[in-house]
């Protein structure tokens, strides 16, 4: 599968799903962050983690997800959303993990209320934030219009 993340003015960016199981995806404009765009945030920590059940797994399934659209107008839509029932609990605890990953690569606080236990273990951790580090670098040297290519 090729996700391809293509950089907006402004801040923003969109990306396009390829080669999965179901129709070709995009996801239109959205708002980039302060670093780089979340779901390139998931791609990086799900491959360094080796999840293959998360975000990125159940996509390449042929999960559909909020805001995404058909590249080429169809009317089937409702076996993507089979995907997610199946595997939902998967996906969000993915979700998790990357979450707490970025987390503390960005320097935010991971004690305190509401915070929880890390699911990841420090080893782990290392991985996925050495893999962020990686994945940021690449967006950063993408210029306004250009894009960066993520093989699945």
């Amino acid at each position: 599968m090729e996700i391809i993340f293509r950089k907006l003015a402004d801040n923003r960016h969109d990306l396009e799903v390829r080669d999965r199981r179901g129709p070709d995806v995009r996801l239109p404009g959205q708002a980039t962050g302060p670093s780089m765009p979340h779901d390139l945030v998931h791609a990086a920590v799900e491959s360094a983690l080796s999840i293959t059940d998360g975000f990125w797994g159940a996509m390449a399934r042929g999960a559909t997800f909020e805001g995404f659209e058909p590249v080429v107008p169809t009317r089937h839509r409702r076996s993507g959303m089979k995907v997610l029932r199946r595997g939902g609990e998967a996906v969000m605890r993915a979700e998790l993990c990357v979450n707490w990953a970025y987390r503390v690569w960005s320097g935010l606080s991971t004690e305190g209320r509401g915070v929880g236990r890390s699911p990841l273990d420090d080893r782990q951790v290392a991985l996925a934030c050495a893999a962020l580090d990686r994945a940021a670098e690449r967006w950063s040297e993408v210029t306004e219009g250009g894009s960066l290519t993520w093989r699945w």
